[in-house]
């Protein structure tokens, strides 16, 4: 009889949560847009939260919600619109915050810092750049059968899976610092077609857009050269007018800093590449050793050679997206003469990628 009344009791507590009311209030917010309000200084931001309809046990049809507000800052914006709107907004499960080109050309860090005050922090989000009307964006329901927050965080999780973009979560930036430069590289999203896709990253010096981009293969090397391991990442090119594929298995990157009578020389960016052979032209059944060594040569070549664009790209912009600055000041201080110094040296200092390609499995060898 006690055990009867002791379940009774149990059921009654459950049914009764404090808690259970507050709960059906909170409107969990998936993705943040920031833009500012037409030509003024007032930010604009929007919400999407993700919600189900027609919820049942276990399970019902998924759906955004969008909603927006403006303010002098994030926080608030969100406090308007919890006044404006029942429920109460909750960044805790936020995925990801989406900015403009026009809002990240004006020090965007600073504005998104105010994030850390809030009670449910939403640090871990992804932070990327949109290059298109983000309001239009934010407020399309579905992406190829998709509600877009699932759209645009799987775009994300998957390249960020084969090592082909950088993580470029907020937490880097406001918890961590930005590096010892505050240069770094935005994974970009651009309309397409009916909806939209990741177009390489957006290029910040001194946290602030520059306006110059990485398509999506300049991309994938930068983040090689940055050291991510790249494991199953997919390299594509041409030899002699013939198309080739690469998968890498394993990448190791270096740094070596070169001095003369105590002067900086040059830095040199060793990667060495295992790689497993997919396609290399049209005769991909049968390879020698000779032939292999000799597409190894050639293969080095091309990324050595497209890998030197972006540095081009990066010294051009000013860009100390690999943090080299950092490393010559970490690991030789003699040879550093302050930030200053280094921002006015970086565009002209000889910088050079070293390749090294092993082809470690392929078809048949004979």
């Amino acid at each position: 009889m006690k055990r009867v009344i002791a379940a009774l009791l149990t059921c009654l507590l459950l049914t009764g949560c404090w808690d259970q009311s507050q709960l059906k209030k909170l409107l969990f917010v998936d993705v943040v847009g920031v833009d500012y309000e037409g030509d003024s200084k007032q930010l604009k931001v929007s919400y999407v939260i993700s919600s189900l309809q027609h919820a049942n046990q276990g399970g019902g049809n998924p759906n955004n919600l969008f909603m927006e507000s403006t303010g002098d800052n994030i926080y608030d914006a969100v406090s308007k619109t919890n006044k404006q709107f029942p429920g109460i907004l909750s960044v805790l499960e936020t995925r990801l915050f989406l900015i403009s080109t026009k809002f990240a050309k004006d020090q965007p860090l600073n504005h998104l810092n105010i994030t850390s005050q809030f009670i449910a922090n939403p640090l871990y989000g992804y932070l990327a750049i949109y290059d298109g009307d983000l309001s239009k964006l934010l407020s399309t329901k579905k992406i190829k059968d998709q509600t877009l927050s699932e759209f645009l965080v799987g775009l994300l999780q998957e390249d960020k899976k084969r090592g082909k973009i950088p993580s470029s979560k907020l937490v880097q930036f406001i918890l961590g610092g930005a590096g010892f430069l505050n240069d770094f590289a935005l994974n970009r999203f651009e309309p397409y077609e009916n909806g939209v896709h990741l177009a390489g990253t957006s290029l910040f010096r001194d946290g602030t857009y520059t306006g110059i981009n990485l398509d999506d293969e300049d991309t994938h090397l930068a983040t090689l050269l940055d050291g991510t391991s790249g494991q199953n990442q997919l390299i594509t090119g041409k030899l002699n007018g013939k198309s080739y594929s690469v998968q890498v298995q394993n990448a190791h990157r270096d740094f070596h800093i070169n001095d003369t009578d105590g002067s900086l020389r040059d830095i040199e960016i060793s990667l060495k590449l295992d790689l497993k052979l997919i396609k290399a032209g049209l005769d991909m059944e049968r390879h020698t050793e000779a032939s292999l060594r000799e597409l190894e040569k050639q293969i080095t070549a091309d990324i050595t050679a497209k890998a030197t664009n972006v540095i081009a790209t990066l010294q051009r912009t000013n860009c100390d997206y690999l943090q080299l600055g950092h490393e010559v000041s970490a690991y030789h201080p003699k040879l550093f003469g302050g930030i200053d110094w280094w921002r006015e040296q970086y565009p002209k200092i000889s910088i050079k990628p070293t390749v090294n390609v092993k082809i470690l499995n392929t078809g048949i060898l004979e």
